[in-house]
């Protein structure tokens, strides 16, 4: 009887386990056999490692790494963060030099976020896994302060309140946002009597955060439960009023900077911020009744991990701080040109295209304002009115910052004043810079704007516009002096006329006839300045015009008509922006009307036309099958160095196949695919902009410096800095990783060039400026320094992506015209390119016009390629929608897909095979270039293991089997047991 119910219950077992190994060889075909699902697991377990099976890689190294271990460069990149933030942090105000404070002095800290400051954005800019241990109040007493220990207590408890919330998720629209800022009601009498101990000043800290797939809110309402409710009717916790912005001081600030000033006769006020706030309250005492005791206020934005360390030494007078301002800060944000026609408008489905009254699956953001955006509206509207006009609307300038001494210029031109311009000529001005200073060394952005004629209702040009910009050394204090250049060639001045707007037959760059004022000063409102430097040049009748790319010798020709004539009319500062009314509108239901065509255009038809400039009639050479090792003569380490037209590319791509190559097109999440037999190694491609990060990629990213946000390097205004940082970002990705295989992170999600076209976008902390000439030159030297290490860098988001609102959804649909886009959104990335030499792009979520930017022919070949001579390859943002067609993709010159396994659908007709070919050459051509490479060569021979996740699911279900199978002899046996004891 025993062995009877023994053998029903190892029956029962035995049909588990045959059910569970069933379903393990399942996921295991699933997992292991799936392109997509297998790739999607590597991304997120870590994938297939590389191992040496002969030769000596040491005999081949391309890149060398100044460094020699990962703890080495993390230290080194930690120590350069502090740098840029020392020159990054901006002195907005410092009246009766309030700064700096005396070492040893007693410091009151107020702020929740003082003990939890942000330090970068989330998305694509999480944070790596260097583990640094910064903070405000470290900083603080590393720098001989002592602070207040009950107010640092009490916001690190419970009693002071729950702590801010965490971003919102990518995707949100939000109506409202806490700022988690403790009310004053809370303070304890024993934080107050804390006071007078701590009394001779106090650091008030604000904080904003920002992130990727969603803006900041332009409102502050919910419903009491939910911050994206557009119906909701309850103000936010601690906010003023639900009319209120997030980029306000909400109630509670307010009251905690009337603590401070209530309390100490010196208040500090510290911004935690990379998006602007509106900060009329620090110049503005009647604002808030603060009874001027706001003496001096720093901008710091989002250091990273490290960076905050620096700010003792800023506020000790250690480092005289040299930071400038990337943006324009305004009083009210509702005034800006852009308020109107940003995110979804503020209403639910503002922004959503209709179809006869129903509301279809499209949206779109127009850009009305042209190209007055930041300084270059405020300047010009201040060229039409007075000086109180200006105070009473920019607080602070564009390019403005002060300092703990003072300087004096003088210029010499190389060029006469007055003197007549040519089309081929150069500007340049000497400019010798003396510290006035008594008692402190410090650096000076020595800035060069211009005025170009402006004829109403011709071409339309802002007031002024920066022209070039550097920045000294430390001068030494009473009158060290420091010379510089500021140098534009005459081309640099053109305006592009996408209209015939001057009525002279031409469409293009040019540069009319008439004088050109050149201003030497330190920000965008110095030409207001009576003691301005200032010269003026002139361009003779009939001016100059620009048919051809200076780099290539290509036609430059209008490439968006479709796209800029959408508007019916643009912003102009015709009679001092009389048509400002034109803004408005675009949240009209009549407005949003739109045909079946138009939604039927924003699906992409496949079957290619012999006029499709992509068309092709000869279907390239293709190998049948898949070469082994040895059958492969032509392998990638020979094309090293290489023109992109060695004709040794074909005889290379002619031994792949088709699959090959359609695989590597498809699976670029975080990487490039191995091909072995041509010894393409397997890529290490990481985010993002504030350095290397694990950010949806695999354990091989680790221990890396979490830089500071691109706005603070922005605000450094230094070219070598900005050099320097690439070229650490080049070091740690030779080091790579140290574990497993050992690869170099070879691609940089990175920089991130879009400009800050309003104050609330999401994402301004990982983009350098409002200004086009700023973010590119300083993402040029980005640029060069990590290509001089081997790393390619995916300059993003190509382009018009300065809104996260609707991104993704099916491809946000974004109206410009062609003057802005080219004078503004395209100059950084043009730049890069032709300054930079970078072999690596990113496309983006969105459309221009009814185009997705990963699809769109103009874009990626007819402009990036043509004619601004781009080589390389260009990768998808993340790829999961169905918008964003591989097959398009290829045909308009992108490359590679930044997903797990989304390959083209067509791979017969001759023009597929065609376009897959051309994509795997650029994928190609940019890893040949670059420190991928180090350790091939002739006689050096990788491998590849499987996956750690694949063994053991392998381990599994060889467990699993073996159990089955034991269990089944084992009531085999039971049964013929209990048959001869039957039988007995």
């Amino acid at each position: 009887m025993k062995n009877i119910r023994r053998s029903k219950a190892l029956s029962v077992w035995f049909k588990i386990m045959v059910v569970l190994f069933v379903f393990m060889l399942v996921v295991t075909i699933l997992l292991t056999q799936n392109t997509s699902l297998y790739n999607t697991v590597n991304s997120m377990l870590g994938g297939e490692e590389r191992y040496l099976k002969s030769g000596d890689p040491d005999d081949y190294q391309y890149y060398r790494a100044d460094y020699t271990s990962k703890s080495e460069v993390l230290a080194a990149a930690n120590a350069f963060n502090e740098e840029i933030c020392e020159e990054g942090i901006t002195l907005l105000k410092n009246e009766n030099n309030a700064l700096p404070l005396d070492y040893g002095q007693r410091i009151t800290v107020f702020g929740k976020n003082s003990v939890n400051l942000v330090l970068g954005g989330s998305g694509s800019n999480a944070g790596s896994g260097s583990n640094v241990k910064a903070d405000l109040f470290g900083s603080l007493r590393n720098a001989g302060f002592v602070c207040n220990p009950v107010l640092e207590a009490f916001y690190k408890s419970a009693q002071s309140g729950s702590v801010r919330s965490e971003s919102p998720g990518m995707g949100e629209e939000v109506t409202g946002f806490p700022i988690g800022e403790t009310p004053v009601s809370f303070y304890t009498q024993a934080v107050r009597d804390s006071y007078k101990d701590y009394g001779e000043a106090a650091l008030v800290v604000i904080s904003r955060i920002g992130g990727e797939g969603y803006d900041l809110p332009r409102s502050m309402y919910w419903d009491g439960f939910r911050y994206t409710n557009w119906s909701g009717t309850e103000t936010i916790p601690g906010a003023r009023s639900k009319d209120d912005h997030y980029l306000q001081l909400d109630q509670n600030e307010t009251d905690m900077i009337d603590e401070a000033c209530k309390y100490f006769s010196k208040v500090i006020v510290l911004i935690n911020s990379s998006s602007t706030l509106e900060l009329g309250f620090l110049d503005d005492p009647t604002h808030y009744a603060y009874n001027g005791k706001i003496l001096a206020a720093l901008w710091i934005g989002h250091p990273g991990k490290s960076g905050i360390n620096a700010l003792g030494r800023v506020l000790n007078g250690m480092v005289n701080p040299s930071g400038r301002t990337v943006d324009t800060y305004v009083r009210n944000f509702k005034n800006d040109p852009t308020w109107e026609n940003f995110g979804n408008n503020l209403l639910k489905d503002s922004n959503r295209y209709m179809s006869d009254g129903t509301a279809r699956n499209a949206y779109f953001v127009e850009y009305r304002e042209g190209i007055y955006v930041g300084y270059r509206y405020y300047e010009t509207k201040a060229f039409y009115e007075d000086a109180i006009w200006y105070k009473n609307n920019v607080v602070y300038p564009f390019g403005y910052g002060k300092s703990y001494t003072e300087f004096s210029y003088s210029a010499t031109p190389a060029l006469k004043d007055g003197a007549m311009l040519t089309s081929d000529g150069k500007l340049s001005f000497s400019v010798d810079i003396t510290n006035i200073g008594m008692d402190y060394d410090g650096k000076e952005v020595v800035q060069l704007y211009y005025t170009a004629p402006y004829t109403a209702g011709g071409i339309e040009k802002a007031y002024v516009v920066l022209g070039d910009f550097e920045k000294t050394e430390l001068i030494s204090k009473r009158n060290g002096v420091e010379s510089v250049t500021l140098e534009m060639d005459v081309r640099d001045l053109a305006s592009y006329d996408y209209s015939d707007a001057n009525k002279n037959g031409f469409k293009g760059y040019e540069v009319e006839e008439g004088e050109y004022t050149f201003y030497i000063t330190n920000n965008a409102h110095g030409w207001a300045d009576d003691n301005v430097i200032k010269y003026t040049y002139i361009v003779p009748v009939g001016g100059f015009t620009y048919e051809t790319d200076e780099a290539t010798d290509e036609p430059i020709v209008n490439l968006f008509d479709d796209v800029s004539g959408h508007i019916q009319e643009y912003l102009s500062r015709k009679d001092g922006f009389a048509n400002y009314d034109a803004l408005e509108g675009a949240s009209e239901n009549s407005y949003r009307n739109m045909s079946d065509e138009f939604f039927s255009a924003l699906t992409y038809q496949y079957g290619d036309k012999t006029s499709d400039p992509w068309y092709t009639e000869k279907m390239p050479t293709q190998s049948k099958r898949e070469l082994s090792y040895k059958e492969t003569e032509v392998k990638l380490f020979e094309l090293i160095g290489k023109d992109y037209d060695d004709e040794l590319w074909e005889k290379l791509l002619d031994q792949l196949t088709v699959s090959q190559m359609v695989k590597i097109i498809g699976t670029g999440n975080f990487r490039s695919l191995q091909i072995e037999n041509i010894d393409k190694p397997l890529t290490i491609d990481a985010d993002g902009p504030m350095g290397f990060s694990l950010f949806m990629g695999d354990s091989s990213v680790y221990d890396t410096c979490y830089y500071a946000s691109e706005c603070v390097l922005g605000a450094t205004w230094n070219k070598d800095l900005a050099y320097r940082m690439g070229k650490m970002i080049g070091n740690e990705g030779l080091i790579g990783n140290e574990k497993g295989g050992g690869g170099p992170y070879s691609g940089w999600y990175a920089p991130a060039i879009n400009i800050h076209r309003n104050q609330f976008g999401g994402r301004n902390f990982e983009y350098y400026s409002e200004d086009g000439l700023l973010s590119g030159v300083l993402a040029t030297s980005v640029v060069r320094g990590a290509n001089e290490k081997g790393v390619y860098t995916f300059v993003k988001h190509f382009a018009l992506n300065e809104q996260e609102t609707d991104r993704d959804t099916t491809g946000l649909i974004t109206w410009a015209n062609e003057q802005s886009m080219r004078e503004l959104y395209f100059q950084p990335f043009e730049m890069c390119v032709k300054d930079g030499g970078t072999t690596a792009m990113m496309s983006s979520f969105n459309r221009i016009g009814t185009t997705w930017t990963g699809g769109n022919y103009a874009l990626l070949t007819s402009l990036l390629r043509k004619e601004w001579g781009f080589k390389g390859m260009v990768i998808s943002d993340y790829n999961t929608h169905t918008y964003m067609d591989t097959d398009q993709m290829i045909r308009a010159g992108g490359d590679l897909n930044l997903c797990a396994g989304k390959t083209p659908k067509n791979v017969t007709s001759t023009t597929d095979v065609a376009s897959i070919r051309h994509a795997v050459k650029n994928i190609l051509y940019t890893v040949a270039n670059s420190n991928a490479m180090n350790g091939f060569g002739p006689n050096v021979i990788w491998g590849y293991t499987m996956p750690w996740w694949t063994i053991w699911l392998i381990i599994v279900n060889v467990l699993v089997f073996s159990t089955a199978v034991g269990l089944a002899v084992i009531i085999y046996r039971e049964k013929n047991n209990d048959k001869k004891d039957k039988v007995a």
